[in-house]
C-alpha cells in the first residue's frame, strides 16, 4: 500500500509539474544574408525548445541553406550548408509580444564551389564544418517569430512560426 501512495503521489507531482511548463516547436522558417560559410538563403527545418519559465527556454535547432551568385557574370559561385546545433532565448516581455535576445551554439557545415563561366571549368572547390556561436535578438508575436543573427562577420534576417504547446501556472 505504501508502494502504490507513493507511485500516486509522484505520478501527482510529476503531472503538475509538467503541466507548468511549456514546449515550444518552430516549423516553416526561412533567412536570407550570409556570409563564407552560409547560404543565401536558409530554410529552418526544425527547433524545438523547453520552457520551465515564461521567460526563458533551452532546446535544438536544424536546417539547411542554398546560394547561388553571379550566373550572368564571368564567375559563378555555389554553395549549400547545413546547420544544427542548441540554442537558449531570453524573453524581455512575456505578454502577446515578446522581444528576446538568445544564443545558438552549434555546427555549420558548408560545401561550395566557383565556376569560370566563360570556359565552364571550376576553378575553387572547398568542404569545411566550423563550430558556430550565434547571438540572435528578435520577437514573437502569436505564433510569428521574426529575429536577427549574426554569423560569420554578417547579419542574417530571419522568419518562421512557433507553436507553444502547455501553459504555465
Amino acid at each position: 500500500m505504501l508502494k502504490k501512495s507513493i507511485l500516486l503521489s509522484a505520478f501527482v507531482l510529476f503531472s503538475s509539474c509538467l503541466s507548468a511548463q511549456v514546449v515550444r516547436v518552430g516549423l516553416l522558417g526561412y533567412g536570407t544574408g550570409g556570409g563564407s560559410n552560409n547560404s543565401g538563403a536558409t530554410i529552418h527545418l526544425i527547433e524545438a525548445s523547453y520552457a520551465p519559465k515564461p521567460r526563458f527556454d533551452a532546446g535544438i535547432y536544424a536546417g539547411f541553406g542554398l546560394s547561388a551568385k553571379g550566373a550572368n557574370s564571368s564567375n559563378s559561385a555555389i554553395s549549400a550548408g547545413v546547420r544544427y546545433g542548441v540554442q537558449g532565448k531570453f524573453y524581455l516581455l512575456t505578454g502577446t509580444f515578446k522581444p528576446f535576445i538568445g544564443l545558438q551554439a552549434g555546427l555549420n557545415s558548408g560545401a561550395s564551389f566557383s565556376v569560370d563561366n566563360t570556359s565552364s571549368s571550376v576553378t575553387d572547390a572547398g568542404v569545411g564544418t566550423n563550430f558556430q556561436i550565434t547571438p540572435q535578438a528578435g520577437f514573437r508575436l502569436g505564433p510569428i517569430n521574426l529575429w536577427a543573427s549574426y554569423q560569420e562577420k554578417s547579419i542574417r534576417y530571419n522568419g518562421g512560426f512557433v507553436f507553444s504547446f502547455g501553459s504555465f501556472k
